[in-house]
């Protein structure tokens, strides 16, 4: 089951200050076509199964400023210091079968309501994704607590914005993608273009993970 834990403003601060270099509608009953669209000038990363696109000065979180080590991939804009912290990115590779895509909404909307109990949780819009059956996805506003970025900038409480995509595969594994980001950073264009990028192919994990 996908991680449940939101980012902190702190966790959204542990950003690698180096760049890196590139490395590599309506459900229905059928798999969707196993193809998507990766903007021009984005990079591809790959995952266990899955391949996503983002925009190309996003760069891996170093593994000590990760918000959540449990993600498959955590990546977002270079942290500039101050204030103006960056959206986050992550993909979530469950390969353990919790049950169907309705189950899994249920349990992770209970993980965050139990974790931020003054979240607001909004309700499931349907979105289509290469390769998969079925996805849906929901977004969860909250307020951050106050903290201290890795770089010593105070960090005052801001409103967040997260959405989180759940993905319905006919096997193992099932898919979670979220984006997270101060609501007045979060991008509708950019999630969008992301979410158009996704092309699922669980039955190619386990190549990926013994790669």
């Amino acid at each position: 089951m996908i991680a449940a834990a939101s980012l902190s403003l702190l966790a959204l601060a542990g950003c690698d200050s180096s760049p890196e270099q590139d490395p590599q509608a309506l459900p229905s009953a059928t798999v969707a076509p196993d193809r998507a669209k990766a903007p021009s000038g984005w990079i591809t990363r790959q995952g266990a199964g899955f391949q996503v696109s983002v925009p190309k000065d996003w760069t891996n979180r170093p593994d000590d400023r990760r918000g959540n080590p449990g993600a498959e991939l955590e990546i977002g804009p270079v942290y500039q210091g101050g204030s103006n912290i960056p959206p986050t990115f992550l993909a979530f590779v469950e390969r353990e079968q919790v049950g169907p895509l309705e189950t899994r909404e249920s349990i992770l909307r209970a993980q965050l309501q139990s974790q931020i109990p003054e979240a607001k949780i909004g309700s499931p819009t349907q979105i289509k994704v290469a390769g998969a059956t079925t996805a849906v996805y929901f977004d969860l506003t909250y307020k951050s607590d106050a903290g201290t970025s890795v770089t010593g900038d105070k960090l005052a409480p801001q409103d967040m914005r997260q959405r989180e995509l759940l993905i319905e595969t006919p096997g193992l594994p099932k898919y979670g993608f979220r984006y997270n980001a101060p609501a007045k950073k979060f991008d509708e264009d950019t999630f969008k273009k992301i979410a158009g990028s996704i092309v699922v192919r669980p039955e190619t994990a386990s190549e990926a993970q013994g790669s």
